[in-house]
């Protein structure tokens, strides 16, 4: 081999015709070897043109010898070389578990990282589903960072990113004749007109039982189709089926509620769970380095409860956290939490960091190396705990907020304290700097030493990028009707700090209220300090409410609307956004919350589909919910708070739906004749409602 490169060395350019003689008098067999062997010893690439000439075109005739050991496995980092040299991309997805990371090199990260840029520009599932195949803790930074995009793509549920602008692109060519828009329902369209794996696709219709659309196949291959599928001889093609189908149950996770199909959530979710349990059965051996983190934990990998940046990039999901980790110690779920962030993605850091304390938190960027975040985030098929739909022992399953609101109210009804607030209380006395600091606001916003606040917080469209009168922007609220309620608090001598985005619309301006959301004065740390001081909240159905309801704070919640359980403690009242028939009738809170109704809330969209419309809670109803709120949180108070009769409950189709809380006596009362109409009236319904209580009381 020596002598081979000496000669090359010093001929140079004249040593090409002597190659091409060398590979011209082999076998395929020999020329093939030849050019394995002297890349992997010599380190060089001198026969690359060669072999491409002379051994490509032979290749797919060759490829089961080619493919079987000892070249799969002793040469399988220069086979995989030779491969993409030749374009045999697919070929080389096959050999994609068995590459040796302990000695990539510049050149093979190169053309691996040639190949990841291509799929993931395309059609990448064969890509993703081998990620967790990869020594993540191996790989310098510099070639890390060559398969971190696929998994930030994957943690963002952007893994059917192909599928998506496909099935977009059908949708448009589908409205320009003239058809009806698919949108993402009904499910059982969807799935056929979705995916590019014929096999997923069965494998789908049969285990959520859908009705069979061959019709929608056929027209789909007459217009081009090309269907994706793993390769047959692939050594773990069963198992990157399993990762395929669990990555397509979580993207139906997220359609079926959007898209006003919510009912689906439980039949979807445990098909998730079951094939996760099947994969758990796969589940790889720890690198060295994440069993160092294990062993600090005290815990082994298979009983990593893996909770992804979705924990963490919403700031009310980090709400849903805190009654998840509650859940947990009611003994509803077993398992070690470990919960993944990224530095970038964290909607309130000082928030975040109260969880240290309760669950475990790896930061990219900060306390976690590189390699194990990312060796564990691609365990997500494997280990990952859904923030969208929880499963009981009994296997049963829901969406996670009809379980989470049902948690919080047992949590209440035992008398347990606020976790989050214990937290946040007990490192304010280690360390009063925000105190001092907040302090120093009060003095110069002008409120004197006994003066009390209120926050306020309404969601609008400016922070969130909404378009209004689309999508998500159906929980939005003007401020308009929210004056009288401002007025009547700095009238009884307390003040209103508005909360949220710096991108919100100015706030009128009047005495004793503070544009804090628009200031400069505004920093995380001090929007949570702010909601702990404060003597009432006043929000709606965002995610920010959630701060209020983990630190156990009196809420207003008005203009509330939500398809799913809401986590608002005792001291909530609530007043919800009417919603009403086409014909003019609103609905009851039986309806309200009935499966044939509660799934159109999440969009424009879903509400237009189910023949709703919706609209914003009163400026009397707003204010008499606050007036409500300021008497439950008056210090003062010698007896007990205003109480509403429970008789409402028995009209809320999901058991634990409002979690503690209340609805305003105002509100129960102004709309009495609507709201508790006889659940029964209506026989259409009834199948409806048995079907939302036997959920959480079987």
């Amino acid at each position: 081999m020596k002598a081979i490169s000496w000669y090359l060395n010093a001929a140079g350019d004249r040593a090409e015709p002597f190659k091409d003689l060398i590979f011209a008098l082999l076998t395929f067999r020999q020329a093939f070897m030849v050019a394995l062997i002297f890349r992997r010893h010599a380190h060089r690439n001198e026969f690359d043109r060669q072999f491409r000439y002379f051994c490509g075109p032979h290749l797919e005739k060759e490829m089961q010898w080619v493919l079987s050991k000892p070249r799969s496995d002793q040469y399988c980092n220069e086979l995989i070389l030779f491969l993409l040299i030749c374009e045999k991309e697919k070929r080389v997805l096959e050999l994609f578990p068995n590459i040796d990371w302990e000695r990539v090199d510049d050149e093979f990260m190169e053309s691996i990282g040639q190949l990841i840029k291509k799929l993931m520009s395309g059609y990448f599932m064969e890509l993703l589903a081998q990620a967790h195949t990869i020594n993540w803790t191996a790989l310098r930074p510099h070639h890390l960072r060559r398969f971190a995009e696929m998994i930030k793509v994957m943690l963002e549920h952007r893994s059917f990113r192909f599928e998506q602008k496909s099935f977009e692109g059908r949708q448009a060519d589908a409205r320009r004749d003239g058809d009806p828009e698919l949108f993402e329902a009904p499910l059982d369209r969807y799935v056929p007109e979705y995916f590019c794996d014929k096999e997923l696709i069965e494998t789908l219709v049969h285990q959520l039982d859908l009705p069979r659309h061959d019709d929608i196949l056929v027209a789909r291959e007459d217009h081009g189709q090309y269907w994706e599928r793993f390769p047959a001889d692939h050594p773990q093609r069963e198992v990157l089926a399993e990762i395929n189908l669990f990555y397509a149950y979580r993207n139906l996770l997220l359609t079926t509620y959007h898209s006003g199909e919510g009912f689906h959530v439980p039949q979807v979710y445990i098909k998730l769970t079951d094939t996760q349990q099947r994969l758990r059965r796969h589940l790889p051996a720890p690198s060295a380095e994440l069993k160092v983190l294990l062993k600090k934990l005290e815990t082994d990998l298979p009983d990593v409860k893996l909770l992804s940046p979705d924990w963490s990039a919403l700031i009310g999901h980090n709400g849903h956290l805190n009654v998840h980790l509650m859940m947990r110690e009611m003994g509803w779920w077993q398992g070690q939490p470990l919960l993944l962030a990224d530095k970038d993605r964290i909607a309130n850091k000082p928030f975040l960091s109260l969880f240290s304390d309760i669950c475990p938190t790896l930061t990219l960027g900060e306390n976690a190396s590189p390699g194990v975040w990312h060796e564990l985030a691609s365990l997500t098929p494997f280990l990952g705990d859904s923030h969208q739909a929880f499963r009981f022992e009994d296997g049963r399953a829901v969406y996670w907020n009809d379980a989470g609101s049902l948690a919080l109210k047992q949590w209440e009804s035992r008398q347990r304290t606020f976790p989050l607030r214990d937290i946040y209380d007990r490192r304010l006395l280690a360390d009063s700097r925000i105190e001092q600091t907040y302090q120093d606001y009060r003095r110069r916003w002008g409120m004197a030493d006994g003066d009390w606040f209120v926050c306020l917080h309404v969601r609008d469209a400016q922070t969130r990028n909404d378009t209004e009168g689309v999508g998500e922007s159906i929980r939005n609220a003007s401020l308009a009707t929210y004056i009288e309620a401002v007025r009547h608090i700095t009238e009884c001598g307390g003040w209103v700090v508005r909360m949220g985005g710096r991108k919100v619309p100015p706030f009128p301006k009047m005495a004793r209220v503070i544009d804090y959301a628009r200031s400069d004065d505004q920093f995380p740390a001090m929007d949570i300090h702010l909601m702990r001081r404060a003597r009432m909240f006043i929000g709606t159905t965002s995610g920010f409410a959630y701060v209020a309801t983990s630190f156990g704070i009196p809420t207003a919640m008005v203009n509330a609307l939500s398809s799913i359980g809401l986590l608002w403690s005792t001291d909530t009242r609530f007043a919800l956004k009417p919603v009403h028939r086409t014909d003019g009738r609103m609905l009851s809170l039986s309806e309200w919350t009935s499966e044939q109704y509660r799934w159109a809330y999440p969009t424009y969209e879903s509400v237009a589909r189910a023949e709703l419309v919706v609209s914003e809670s009163s400026s009397d109803e707003i204010l008499e919910t606050v007036r409500e709120v300021l008497d439950i949180s008056d210090p003062q108070r010698t007896g007990p708070a205003p109480e509403v009769d429970v008789g409402w409950e028995r009209h809320v189709q999901v058991p634990g739906f409002f979690g503690s809380s209340r609805p305003s006596k105002y509100f129960l009362e102004k709309h009495a004749r609507n709201l508790l109409r006889d659940p029964w009236a209506d026989r259409s319904l009834r199948g409806g409602y048995r079907r939302a209580a036997s959920y959480l009381l079987r």
